[in-house]
């Protein structure tokens, strides 16, 4: 009876200990091998059968534009991936370890997948906050997710700029992987990922966010290499705003001060100077906004366009007021000439006894000489006046 007892109890306490032995996280890693340099868990496909594909749930999401170069054709944005997938090497039953159905390991121990950006032009790397981690659940289902900082090549059309619309694409595929070992299956739809995109988005900047499309394609490298993919499709807008105070509205008001100009007086050189002032500030909007959009040979911007037929029609309001004033100094030299002409011929009329001018030339110089004749004998009247005056002050005085 004794002995029945005791070995109850060490039966008792036994399974006391390896119970609170299995409820650790040290041990279910060491059940699963994890952690302890284990290089085929990290290096090789999780599948028993090598013939089995792996199937990895893909779900990206839009949170910042950082940057948008047009000059440059560039696209900086930060993004959240996530993905999940199933290991058929790490499973175990909860009941076994007290009921712990997921735990975290570190991410180099296990097997995942590794994505690229095939537009991108730098080398994709996590923010600060990067997780070091993944979350593997019981049923060896494993999920990681991280946020990632992306500058990609976009190709824009800036035929509309400042009022245009941009589609950029990010491409997500895995290079180490074919179809037949890796296949990409798309966790949310458009309408999903645009909208949860749009809650956490976090710039009010110059762009906003319209949509985000997602779709799934293959690429072929080689004869029978076939890669899976899933590309998103970010459509953004521009703010205009700002380039309608800083471009449209002052070369508007640059144009409306050179149609005023002609109400300038052409006499002096105040016009002439206006106009070039005009024009250089015209020329100086041109520069900034050259180096604001790319170098092409395909549709010419709209504004660009727009401010280079202002400019020219500044610039051809100053050759016709250079025309205007040279005119008007040729105008007044004919003018002086065929009065010095004309005068000798009165002159030798009237010595010939015969009518200099029948014109209204000829009566206004006639007029011109009695007025002076007239003015002469004032002038006498008022000399000869002076001189007695004088002369009888003197006598008075003596």
């Amino acid at each position: 009876m004794h002995l029945w007892m005791l070995l109850s109890l060490t039966a008792v306490m036994g399974a006391v200990c390896s119970e609170s032995l299995n409820c650790s996280y040290l041990s279910l890693l060491e059940h699963l091998g994890v952690g302890s340099n284990n290089y085929s868990l990290s290096a090789t496909r999780p599948v028993r059968n090598w013939r089995t594909p792996t199937y990895a749930t893909v779900d990206l999401y839009l949170y910042v534009i950082i940057d948008v170069n047009e000059k440059s054709q560039s696209f900086t944005t930060g993004v959240s991936l996530s993905a999940s997938w199933t290991n058929e090497l790490l499973r175990w039953n909860p009941k076994d370890f007290c009921g712990i159905r997921q735990i975290n390991v570190p991410k180099e121990d296990v097997w995942r997948p590794y994505f690229t950006i095939m537009e991108s032009i730098e080398a994709m790397h996590s923010g600060a906050e990067s997780a070091r981690e993944v979350v593997l659940r019981s049923a060896g289902r494993v999920s990681f997710g991280d946020t990632y900082k992306i500058t990609s090549t976009c190709n824009m059309d800036l035929y509309k700029f400042p009022f245009d619309t941009q589609k950029c694409q990010l491409t997500l595929l895995t290079l180490l992987n074919t179809i037949d070992q890796l296949r990409l299956v798309i966790a949310s739809n458009s309408s999903d990922v645009t909208t949860r995109s749009l809650t956490v988005f976090q710039t009010q900047g110059e762009w906003d966010l319209i949509s985000i499309h997602v779709s799934k394609d293959n690429l072929t490298i080689g004869p029978q290499d076939v890669l899976d993919q899933l590309v998103y499709t970010i459509t953004i807008a521009r703010r205009p705003q700002l380039y309608l105070i800083n471009f449209l509205v002052p070369v508007l008001l640059f144009l409306v001060l050179d149609l005023m100009s002609f109400f300038i007086s052409g006499s002096g050189g105040e016009k002439l100077s206006f106009k070039v002032t005009v024009l250089l500030a015209i020329s100086v909007l041109l520069l900034i906004l050259n180096d604001i959009l790319p170098s092409t040979d395909q549709k010419t911007p709209v504004i660009g366009m727009f401010c280079t037929g202002v400019f020219s029609l500044v610039g051809c309001s100053i050759v016709e007021t250079i025309t205007v004033s040279f005119l008007m100094r040729m105008a007044s030299k004919c003018d002086a000439k065929a009065f010095t002409w004309r005068t000798p011929e009165k002159n030798k009329g009237e010595g010939t006894n015969q009518p200099a001018d029948s014109t209204g030339v000829g009566h206004h110089l006639k007029r011109m000489e009695d007025d002076s004749s007239l003015l002469r004998l004032i002038l006498a009247e008022l000399q000869a006046a002076d001189n007695d005056n004088g002369f009888c002050a003197s006598h008075s005085v003596h």
